[in-house]
């Protein structure tokens, strides 16, 4: 999806680039080798070459940070299959719902590797950022709205800058409503019963459990907790980016 998106030029919005699209200019190569286009003007033409040029160089040398800056922000999600292994999967716990509330546990959850951390044990700044080291892009569910700034609060040295595909709005688009434990149920995806019934008010009073009476079966259920809000976050995410694209299906791609 990302190469037939036009939202990266200036003064392009969806309107303009569904017009492209109706007018059989598909992708950044079909663009770029059309002598001119009926719906865009000369100058525009012009820039448009360059900055689609600049685009598709970035997208081949893997430089997703400096692509997404190049994106609305409602428009990363084009960048997640392209991206895909190099996605950081991300949900944290606090003991509160404010941007200084207190991070008790982050899971980051890799193609490759799994990783929880624990204030008090093992969640430091450079635990995190080796967690995320490599990463292209976040996958979060409402994570730009809560997560990612009380990470930013908590752990200023960690670069958290990098295009986000936040599956709250991303599964808006495509009818789900709701918030992430719902959006499991309808796409079928189980957790266990250990933790089937904990939700966000139930974490903070678990690590109270935890903090208060060193109550480790507490923590263990949290952790496991978290570890599944993160982990599920995957099939969610090739689940609502396929249908996203379905979406766009007319345009015979």
């Amino acid at each position: 999806m990302i190469e037939h998106t036009f939202q990266i030029l200036p003064s392009v919005g969806a309107k303009k680039e569904m017009a492209l699209w109706e007018e059989g200019v598909l992708t950044w190569d079909d663009f770029v080798s059309a002598d001119s286009i009926g719906c865009i003007g000369r100058s525009l033409k012009e820039r448009g070459d360059a900055v689609l040029t600049q685009a598709s160089e970035l997208l081949d040398s893997g430089e997703c940070r400096l692509l997404g800056d190049m994106l609305p922000r409602g428009e990363h999600w084009r960048m997640y299959r392209r991206f895909r292994d190099r996605a950081a999967y991300l949900d944290i716990e606090t003991d509160g719902l404010s941007r200084d509330a207190l991070v008790t546990v982050v899971t980051v959850h890799r193609h490759d590797r799994t990783v929880t951390l624990t204030e008090g044990i093992d969640l430091t700044p450079g635990a995190l950022a080796d967690a995320l080291d490599g990463a292209g892009m976040l996958v979060s569910f409402n994570g730009s709205c809560f997560d990612v700034p009380v990470l930013r609060n908590s752990f200023p040295e960690v670069d958290l800058d990098l295009p986000h595909f936040d599956l709250r709005f991303a599964s808006r688009k495509v009818g789900f409503r709701g918030g992430l434990k719902p959006l499991e149920a309808e796409l079928g995806i189980a957790r266990s019963e250990e933790i089937g019934d904990v939700d966000g008010a139930m974490a903070v009073r678990l690590w109270k459990q935890w903090v208060r009476n060193g109550d480790r079966d507490a923590l263990d259920i949290l952790t496991e907790y978290n570890r599944a809000d993160t982990v599920n976050l995957e099939t969610i995410a090739d689940t609502i980016y396929d249908r996203m694209v379905t979406g766009y299906a007319g345009y015979r791609w």
